[in-house]
């Protein structure tokens, strides 16, 4: 999410002001430089959301004196709790995963009488760190959908930022609450069933994602051929990409490299609808020829002709433990790590009727 600068106007000088001379309207950075603080205790000390030092919040009282500064009404808000605002980044809205979730989460904020803020982050780690920054200097706490949590985008934040939400993706960072699916127990099991209804020379498409949740899913898929006696080492991964583009190449890769490939596992329902599509095209029958598992259970998994077998994630349960992990850490209760279980929804593209198990 982009930001500007916001134009001041010129405010008049009085003589029998102390104020330095200005030509505009104090600002929080003023405050927090003569009060020789960081504009986030500054901040913290106006809107009382995080405690200060008792000589911070003295230096900070003065300092809005000298200057006669005005607390600005969305920050009175805060202070009083007449108004409340998360932040929630996600990588790309249009996702059925991510769009399932968002809805998921607003609602779920509305209802308990809070406001949010979304910003798009095209899966692009520079855009989510502009975000954040953003969020973190204007919301009460963030709900984050990190495109690369490798990057540790919270490293840039001060060390007293709001509290942060890690959904679905893992952050490695002291202090972030995380709420995610059992990814590895997800992947096991989309392997057991593949085992089950028969398939003998197995892969997986988009297991080579840089997200961590492609690692996991891929490495619970792996362990779940061992339990039934496959040797994991001639499964063959390909491709990267994620979406129905992604998983279309991966797929077109797969049926170039290994044509007889009759069971396959993709790390999301968006790159097995896309896997799908191209094997049709390529005169596949599924499940006949080739049989498929996705992994979120979005809503046009069960559209599709034929349905697509998915392990589901609750996502309703996803985003309501987000927002009740974020409110707690507002309040001052530490982060904690929520992981929440799967189910496998076998339908149409695997050969074992339409039942969740």
């Amino acid at each position: 999410m982009a930001t500007t600068d916001r134009a001041e106007f010129p405010g008049q000088m009085t003589q029998t002001s102390p104020r330095p001379a200005a030509r505009r309207p104090a600002t929080l950075q003023d405050v927090a430089r003569t009060a020789g603080v960081s504009p986030s205790t500054a901040s913290n000390a106006l809107t009382g959301r995080r405690r200060v030092s008792p000589e911070a919040l003295d230096a900070v009282n003065e300092a809005v004196r000298l200057l006669r500064y005005r607390v600005n009404g969305s920050a009175r808000s805060l202070r009083t709790g007449a108004t409340a605002t998360m932040g929630l980044i996600a990588p790309d809205v249009t996702d059925p995963f991510y769009a399932e979730m968002v809805q998921s989460i607003e609602r779920d904020a509305r209802d308990r009488g809070w406001s949010v803020i979304l910003s798009d982050s095209g899966f692009d780690p520079e855009r989510e760190a502009e975000s954040l920054r953003h969020m973190a200097a204007t919301t009460d706490g963030v709900i984050l959908f990190s495109t690369d949590p490798r990057r540790a985008p919270l490293s840039e934040l001060p060390a007293d930022h709001v509290p942060v939400v890690a959904c679905d993706e893992p952050i490695q960072a002291a202090g972030v609450g995380a709420v995610r699916s059992d990814n590895f127990g997800g992947g096991r099991l989309a392997a057991h069933h593949l085992v089950d209804a028969g398939g003998t020379r197995f892969a997986m498409i988009g297991g080579l994602g840089r997200l961590a949740t492609s690692a996991e899913r891929r490495e619970g898929f792996l362990a779940g051929l061992r339990d039934r006696g496959v040797d994991s080492d001639r499964v063959l991964v390909v491709g990267r990409e994620y979406g129905l583009d992604g998983g279309r190449a991966a797929m077109r890769e797969l049926l170039d490299v290994a044509p007889d490939t009759d069971a396959v596992f993709a790390p999301t329902d968006g790159q097995a609808i896309g896997a799908m599509f191209h094997a049709q095209q390529s005169g596949r029958t599924i499940p006949d020829d080739l049989q498929l598992c996705g992994f979120d259970g979005i809503i046009w998994a069960s559209h599709l002709s034929p349905a697509l077998t998915t392990v589901e994630q609750d996502r309703r349960a996803m985003a309501s433990r987000a927002i009740d992990l974020l409110l707690g850490m507002i309040a001052g209760e530490p982060a904690e790590t929520v992981i929440l279980p799967v189910r496998l929804l076998a339908q149409g593209s695997t050969r074992v009727g339409p039942r969740p198990a």
